[in-house]
């Protein structure tokens, strides 16, 4: 029986508790979690490790989530990867404007878990043929 690996998400942002929060969360329910308190830390970790979802803030001080969308489609080891935005930015516009950018999705903050969650499965077996373990066998979904 080959083994399940478990999708890798890389969480992006500059709140420190958003991300301790984020990656709790998402570990509890079955994925691998890595962090970055910015864009630049995340473009760094990018360059020695294939990610499978990239879960981005919008406004960052030094290295906006639109730069770090660009940056993750041009690096080889995971231009395939969904790259989400996650924002305290919301309305019509700011969803536009990441459609046109060219993210995968788009939420508010706080978003939905349990939509967020679906998100990030639908995408991996659609753009990239993962098997996703069932929520029930992965680990409880926080609702």
């Amino acid at each position: 029986m080959v083994p399940v690996v478990p999708p890798t998400v890389l969480v992006v942002d500059d709140e420190r508790d958003y991300v301790d929060t984020m990656a709790l969360l998402l570990q509890s329910n079955g994925y691998e979690v890595l962090t970055a308190g910015s864009g630049q830390s995340a473009v760094n970790q990018l360059r020695t490790r294939a990610v499978d979802v990239v879960l981005t803030d919008l406004a960052m001080p030094d290295f906006d989530g639109f730069r770090l969308l660009d940056t993750v489609r041009g690096q080889p080891q995971c231009c395939d990867a969904l790259v989400i935005a996650v924002s305290g930015w919301g309305g019509r516009e700011a969803a536009v404007r990441c459609a046109a950018a060219g993210f995968d999705a788009f939420f508010v903050k706080p978003c939905n878990l349990r939509d967020l969650l679906w998100t990030i499965d639908a995408g991996l077996m659609r753009v990239q043929h993962h098997v996703v373990v069932p929520r029930a066998a992965a680990g409880p979904l926080m609702r």
